[in-house]
This record gives C-alpha cells, sequence and structure tokens, in this order.
C-alpha cells in the first residue's frame, strides 16, 4: 500500500498515540493528587477527649495510642505506675513516635530520637520535648485536653 493511499498519515497516527500516552499518564498523577489536597483541609481539634477506663488502664509498663482528632496521641503507664499523655508527634519532623518497653523511652524512628517517659530529649535531632496533654480524672474516664481550660469545663459540666 502507498502512503498516498494510507488514510491516516504515519507521523498524525504515532502523534496521537503519544499524546494518548501522556494524557493517560497524566491522569493518572492528577487523580491521587486532587484526593490527597482535597484531605489537606486543617480541622480544629476537639476542645477534649474523654476515654473509656477500658482504654487508658493499662498495666505499668504499657502504652497505647489514640486519636485526638487528627493528632496522635500517646497513653504512658510507666513502671512507676504513672500516667503520661503525649502527643505522639516528634518535634523534629512531624514522624509518629512510639513507646520502647524494654527501654522505658519513647522512640521517633525517622531520625533516631529519643525522648524519656517525661517527653524531655535524651539524643537525637529532636529539639525540644513532646507536647504533653493536660488530663484529669472523672469518674471512670479521662479526659484530656490541649489546653487546661477545655479541661476544666470538661470536668466541672456533667457531659449529657
Amino acid at each position: 500500500m502507498k502512503i498516498k493511499d494510507s488514510h491516516v498519515a504515519r507521523r498524525r497516527f504515532l502523534g496521537c498515540m503519544a499524546g494518548g500516552g501522556i494524557v493517560a499518564l497524566g491522569s493518572g498523577f492528577v487523580a491521587p493528587m486532587t484526593s490527597f489536597v482535597g484531605n489537606l483541609q486543617d480541622e480544629p481539634p476537639p476542645p477534649f477527649l474523654e476515654i473509656a477506663k477500658a482504654d487508658w488502664d493499662l498495666p505499668p509498663g504499657k502504652s497505647k495510642m489514640l486519636m485526638y482528632g487528627q493528632i496522635p496521641v500517646l497513653l504512658i503507664n510507666t513502671p512507676n505506675n504513672e500516667l503520661r499523655v503525649f502527643s505522639a508527634v516528634c518535634t523534629h519532623f512531624d514522624c509518629t513516635v512510639g513507646y520502647q518497653e524494654a527501654d522505658n523511652r519513647i522512640y521517633c524512628a525517622c531520625h533516631d530520637g529519643y525522648y524519656d517517659v517525661d517527653g524531655q530529649v535524651v539524643s537525637g535531632p529532636p529539639p525540644r520535648p513532646l507536647a504533653e496533654f493536660f488530663w484529669a480524672h472523672d469518674g471512670d474516664k479521662l479526659v484530656i485536653a490541649l489546653e487546661k481550660e477545655n479541661l476544666e469545663k470538661a470536668v466541672q459540666e456533667p457531659q449529657t
């Protein structure tokens, strides 16, 4: 078959194929990005959080992760049976930290940062201590809050 007899020129066919591939590749990138950008809306954290006894009554030397809105929370019952409540967000690059029971310390795996059970930096790159939540017992519930005023309001006012 001669080129003059062809209905589609070779250059046009190759251009359409390349354009279609670029469109498919672009849509594969844009679709997940739009859903990611839609989730970047900052929602304010709740004024306080009530935690049932089953979730906060831990044996000594144990820990538990919870969520306070979009903020991860690390509850630790130290080996001395003292409750500690910290933001589980490392102060270096916002990685999530965890409690190491065997060493009785808080560890950030992103850049090898260590905190003691009081939230103070022991070693590594974190520039400041972990943020600590205010907390109080309200009957069988544990109430935690980022601000002391919100905690006092939550404990004083009976919840419906």
